[in-house]
């Protein structure tokens, strides 16, 4: 269904404007999946109001960074965290195992039951027990594998007993997902046969210590966030979010032009030029390590040769899809680990649009001309736009070298199944790394062992190298491993990297405040609107 602008914006002047209360009006694709933060991995939605009413223990400092243009724009530097919920944290100076987290005093929940460490201890019972999300992000490297590694030391003093000391660990408790829930409300929904009621916080939002709290929620229609007046770090200058769930990306833009929302991303790329040009309006353009990538498994013909993945890499018009698809939002990538990340080498991937090359190294995969070749399906998601004309580019660039493609339009579901199951021959995918660390992105991506390794890439130095370095604080070591494990993946060319697309947001021009952190998703508490 449409959703009519008018009325909406009549909504908005009752909900909001008709107070005295300051209200942000945001456009977002999509409604809530979970309410329970240790579950929650899917919709953008439901993770904004999670990062919004949830804390964790640290966080990433906040810093100034100028883009390559010369705009200087605010984002986090994952190698500096600093205290949210803990006050202040350091490695134990008797056991370089042991971080000690010192809690902030004062703070309470929503309903306000007291944090303290028996909070966090008894938060992290329930992600360990019920084997959420959480387990894998704090287990990774196997040195956080049990809740009672969390250990109350005072009511206000908790120590991290790592088996072995290290910080990717600690970048992990950073995501929202580590977030303990509200012991009062969990001794009041637990029940025998659910201890830890995953059913009843699934679907109700619990209390947290965050800026906001739900205020509602309409399914298909909006969410409402309302500022927490008694939050430990002072009331948000913004006193209302309504999250007006719009799933057309084009509508959205409409809202924008309008003034019936203050805030929106995941615009269509090609709106915002002309976005810019509407005199309440910014566009805001953050660079970004996110990837679209041209995935090819190396499990299931042709794509288990490795000369013509290499083909296909050079046949690629990188720099058209920067322009066609993305027009400059996006830099050309550079490789396994994208610029912008930590140990990024950009020499380490070869491979630019040399059509000739392409040929040749075809024909000595067997396949010259493109004779011989099995059935090759491209598959992409219904409904990304830049992704089926990144799908229509490829498509047209390997026919000219001899390889012909059909492209399948799956819907998300179903694409998301044959992925995970690792059953898609070819396809387009993108992926950010939360954590902004090489070993984290490498992990997941080209891990043996890794549950996300979707193109089923297999080398065993590689995953020696994760294994040895993952956890290792010898800094120097950790990135020239990094770089050797780049020139592997990148001479194994187990998939393509298309474009590293900008994040983009557009806001009011009365809006102010907005920071980039790398999961995407905004944090109300910086931000303000003038009247």
């Amino acid at each position: 269904m449409r959703v009519s602008w008018k009325a909406f914006l009549v909504s908005v002047l009752f909900f909001g404007f008709a107070t005295a209360q300051k209200t942000l009006v945001v456009a977002v694709e999509g409604g809530i999946d979970t309410f329970d933060p240790a579950f929650s991995v899917g919709s953008t939605p439901t993770q904004t109001v999670s990062v919004n009413v949830f804390e964790t223990l640290i966080r990433p400092k906040i810093v100034e960074r100028t883009a390559r243009d010369g705009t200087a724009y605010k984002t986090v530097d994952m190698e500096q965290l600093v205290g949210q919920l803990a006050g202040d944290w350091a490695f134990d100076q008797k056991d370089p195992n042991t971080v000690i987290f010192n809690l902030r005093k004062g703070v309470r929940y929503h309903s306000g039951t007291i944090f303290n460490a028996d909070a966090v201890i008894l938060g992290m019972r329930r992600i360990f027990e019920s084997q959420s999300i959480t387990t894998f992000l704090v287990g990774m490297g196997g040195v956080v594998t049990r809740a009672d590694q969390f250990r109350r030391l005072a009511d206000y003093t908790l120590a991290l007993e790592m088996k072995q000391g290290n910080l990717l660990t600690l970048k992990n408790l950073t995501i929202y997902n580590s977030a303990a829930v509200d012991p009062a409300d969990l001794r009041a929904q637990a029940t025998p046969s659910d201890p830890w009621a995953l059913d009843w916080f699934k679907k109700n939002m619990g209390s947290g210590t965050g800026p906001y709290l739900l205020s509602s929620y309409v399914p298909g229609d909006r969410i409402v966030l309302k500022a927490h007046p008694n939050y430990y770090l002072g009331k948000p200058k913004i006193d209302q979010v309504v999250m007006k769930i719009v799933p057309d990306p084009a509508q959205r833009a409409l809202l924008l032009r309008t003034g019936a929302v203050d805030m929106a991303n995941q615009v269509p790329v090609r709106e915002l030029d002309a976005l810019k040009k509407v005199p309440s309006l910014k566009v805001l353009s953050f660079p970004t390590t996110n990837q679209d990538r041209l995935m090819m498994n190396n499990s299931i013909l042709p794509f288990n040769n490795k000369l013509l993945r290499k083909a296909v890499a050079y046949a690629i018009p990188y720099d058209l899809i920067v322009r066609q698809v993305y027009r400059g939002y996006a830099r050309v990538p550079v490789g396994p680990i994208e610029d912008g990340m930590p140990t990024s080498d950009l020499t380490a991937w070869p491979y630019r649009y040399d059509p000739g090359r392409a040929r040749t190294l075809l024909a000595e995969a067997g396949y010259p001309g493109g004779k011989g070749l099995p059935p090759i399906k491209l598959s992409i998601r219904i409904g990304n736009e830049e992704q089926e004309r990144e799908a229509v580019i490829v498509q047209d660039a390997l026919s000219k070298i001899g390889i012909k493609v059909t492209i399948e339009k799956l819907p998300f579901a179903t694409f998301n199944e044959l992925q995970q199951g690792g059953k898609l021959q070819f396809f387009i995918d993108d992926w950010i790394s939360w954590v902004n660390d090489p070993y984290y992105h490498m992990f997941w991506n080209f891990h043996s062992k890794s549950p996300t390794n979707y193109v089923r890439f297999r080398r065993p130095e590689v995953d020696k190298i994760i294994d040895t370095y993952m956890l290792s604080r010898d800094a120097k070591a950790r990135a020239e491993a990094s770089r050797r494990a780049q020139k592997l993946i990148s001479e194994d060319v187990p998939q393509v990297y298309l474009a590293s697309p900008n994040f983009n947001v557009v806001l009011n021009k009365k809006v102010t405040g907005y920071i980039y952190f790398n999961d995407q998703l905004t944090r109300f508490f910086y931000m303000d609107r003038e009247p």
